[in-house]
C-alpha cells in the first residue's frame, strides 16, 4: 500500500537557478554600492550599513546557488535560509519605514493645524 501523505519534491530547473543566480548577484552588488554611497553622510550610516548587510546576504545566496549548480545538493537549504533572512530584514525595514512615514504625516498635519490657528489672532 502506497503512502500518499508523503510530499513529493522535484529539483529546481537548472535554467531557473542560473537566472536566479544572475539576478541575485546584480541586486546584491547594486544594494552594496547604494549602501556604501549612503554611508558617506552621517544620516545615512545606519540605512547604509543595513543595505550592505542585505547585499551581502544576496551575494551569499548567489554563492550557495553556484555551489548547488556545481552538484552540492545540500546547498538548497542555505539558498532558502539566505533568501529568508533577506526578506525578513527587508520586511522589517518596510514596516519601520511605513510607521515613520505615518508618524511624520501626523506630525505635519498637527503642525499645520497649530500654525494655521495662529493666523486668526
Amino acid at each position: 500500500m502506497e503512502n500518499n501523505n508523503q510530499p513529493t519534491y522535484t529539483t529546481p530547473d537548472r535554467l531557473l537557478m542560473e537566472t536566479l543566480s544572475k539576478w541575485v548577484n546584480f541586486v546584491g552588488i547594486m544594494t552594496i554600492i547604494s549602501g556604501i554611497l549612503s554611508c558617506i553622510s552621517i544620516v545615512g550610516i545606519i540605512p547604509g550599513v543595513l543595505a550592505i548587510i542585505l547585499g551581502l546576504k544576496l551575494r551569499s545566496t548567489k554563492a550557495s546557488i553556484d555551489l548547488y549548480l556545481s552538484g552540492s545538493s545540500d546547498q538548497i537549504n542555505s539558498i532558502f535560509e539566505n533568501l529568508g533572512s533577506y526578506f525578513k530584514i527587508q520586511g522589517i525595514l518596510i514596516i519601520i519605514s511605513l510607521a515613520l512615514g505615518i508618524i511624520s504625516f501626523i506630525i505635519a498635519i498637527v503642525s499645520f493645524i497649530s500654525m494655521s490657528q495662529g493666523f486668526y489672532y
